[in-house]
């Protein structure tokens, strides 16, 4: 796979993954949220295995992190039924996940 293709498959993966985490967060006292959140866990692992498969330099972090922004926000507004704090804990979790993906952590 090209480095391009592996960008957008990270970008998906991470945009899934942090929407599910923070669904888990900001309705924990629902039914689905361990569900949720174990689901952020397998595809935070799934994202780092693509990761893995190239060397990445400052300005494709920077990339990946400006595509995250824009796919994750797309998908919690998607998302109505999840509470309207999901938007403050944006910025942190990608934060952290772009830390645990490239091992800055």
């Amino acid at each position: 796979m090209s480095k391009k293709s592996d960008i957008k498959k990270i970008v998906n993966i991470l945009s899934k993954a942090l929407r599910h985490k923070i669904g888990s967060i900001v309705n924990k006292n629902e039914l689905y949220a361990s569900k949720y959140a174990k689901d952020a866990e397998i595809l935070m692992r799934e994202a780092e295995k693509v990761s893995l498969r190239e060397n990445w330099n400052n300005h494709d972090k920077i990339n990946i992190r400006k595509k995250l922004e824009r796919e994750l926000e797309i998908e919690l507004k998607r998302k109505d039924f999840l509470a309207d704090e999901k938007f403050s804990l944006m910025e942190r979790e990608i934060e952290w996940a772009m830390k645990v993906i490239f091992s800055e952590i």
